[in-house]
Parts: structure tokens; sequence; C-alpha cells
């Protein structure tokens, strides 16, 4: 299924090079985007514009607040919110954390096709 132009995205990345190139490649499929620099600032973003945001792209290892930490609280500010992780950290405990309750997970590197791939099926579970 295609992008829907009013689908947006929130893409939380602390390092800015990949968090610029993910919202390029959501961009180009179709989407809209928004982006934070931690959880922080995805956290305040949300509590005002819950209802304008359909999916949250998350670093699961961030300074701060993990994407793990930015989840839980999601749950109470938009509980019904889809959540996909997305690290290069593959070995790391967070990381198999996340993996194991069932969260779709996106290893870091990956290409455009996979990228738009995870987030649709995200957005079809709705």
């Amino acid at each position: 299924m295609a992008a829907d132009s009013r689908e947006t995205i929130l893409v939380v990345e602390d390092a800015e090079p990949i968090r610029k190139m993910v919202c390029s490649m959501l961009r180009g499929s179709g989407y809209g985007v928004k982006e934070a620099a931690d959880g922080a600032e995805a956290l305040v973003l949300l509590e005002r514009e819950c209802g304008s945001v359909h999916l949250v792209l998350t670093d699961v290892i961030m300074p701060e607040m993990s994407g793990a930490e930015l989840a839980r609280h999601l749950s109470r500010v938009c509980p019904k919110l889809p959540i996909i992780f997305m690290s290069g950290y593959t070995e790391d405990t967070v990381v198999r954390g996340v993996e194991s309750v069932g969260s779709i997970f996106l290893p870091k590197p990956f290409t455009a096709a996979v990228l738009v791939e995870k987030v649709r099926q995200a957005l079809d579970r709705l």
C-alpha cells in the first residue's frame, strides 16, 4: 500500500545526519515528517500534536532517554500511537528487550525500501 500524504511520522534520532537522511527517505515516499533530536523534544511535540502524528520511529540508544523510555512515556500521552524502534546496536541488551516485546524493530543500516515497508506494516496494524 502506498504512503498517504496525510500520514505523519515523527522521527526521533539524536544523530542529526541519520535523522535528516531518514526524514528525507520518508518524505520521498510521500509521508509527512516531524523530527526530534531526543526523547524529551519528542514528548513536548507529542503533548501538543498527538493527534497529528500517526507513527513514531525512534532510535533505541540515545542520551538522556532511551527509545524504550520514550515508548513508556508515549503509552500515557498517546497510548495507541505505533512505534518502530531502530538501532545499529543489534547485540545490545536494551535492543533485545525491545525486540522481545513484539515491537517492530529496524536494524541500521537500512534502505529506503526496507524503511518504507516497516512503516507501512506498522501503520496498517491500526
